[in-house]
């Protein structure tokens, strides 16, 4: 196997937490200090931020490869990290959370499962995200489809973590046009889903159960308005 060799050069400049400093990377210069939060100038990019855009671009291409592979349509990605700092100020300060949430420009909403099985796939095989400690929480959130075909047919969750089915659904919904539905399939009652989309939503869709258990649930959602 190859071994290859990066190499980044970092300057700093000033004193305490006012210092600014620089990165000379990829034949470019990109200034960096301590974020205002932190005490800083907050001028330019932050250790923290530098270190997100590396698991996010790594990812990012990352999934692109895998949706090819997996025949996922796409014309563009655009990826979201959300980086959470714990126990700040002070020496047991800690990166505890990072959450990728990707959109992908010209997918299908029809496979919208899909989509998310391939988004959870990419955070395992990104070799960056694979060197970040253990102790660091590295999730991924729903994937939002722009510029698809409004959904329609049949949208099955139950191979999906019931933590992200929601998400999901919501997402796919809002992308019904007027008067079209789609098919709903669980594998327990959806019900408390009825009563969200009641409450955030008023009667803009009906709620018709075509199958009620034990072991599969069918609901059919239409946008009324």
């Amino acid at each position: 196997m190859a071994e290859l060799t990066f190499e980044v050069v970092t300057r700093f400049t000033g004193s305490g937490r006012e210092a600014v400093g620089s990165v000379e990377t990829g034949g470019q210069v990109v200034p960096w200090s301590a974020p205002s939060g932190m005490g800083g100038s907050g001028e330019g990019s932050s250790p923290e931020e530098l270190l997100a855009g590396a698991v996010a671009t790594c990812y990012t291409g990352t999934l692109g490869a895998l949706l090819t592979r997996d025949q996922l349509p796409w014309n563009r990605l655009q990826v979201r990290l959300q980086e959470t700092v714990a126990d700040h100020p002070g020496p047991e300060a800690r990166i505890s959370r990072l959450v990728v949430t990707p959109e992908v420009d010209g997918g299908d909403s029809h496979r919208l499962v899909e989509y998310q099985r391939t988004a959870e796939l990419a955070r395992d095989h990104c070799f960056i995200g694979r060197h970040l400690r253990s102790d660091i929480a590295y999730e991924v959130g729903g994937v939002g489809l722009l510029g698809a075909t409004p959904a329609a047919g049949e949208l099955d969750v139950r191979p999906l973590p019931p933590a992200q089915r929601h998400q999901l659904i919501f997402s796919t919904i809002e992308e019904l046009e007027i008067g079209t539905a789609l098919t709903l399939v669980n594998d327990h009652d959806p019900l408390p889903l009825r009563y969200q989309l009641e409450a955030t939503r008023g009667d803009r869709f009906s709620w018709d159960y075509l199958e009620s258990g034990p072991k599969t649930w069918k609901v059919r959602i239409g946008r009324q308005s």
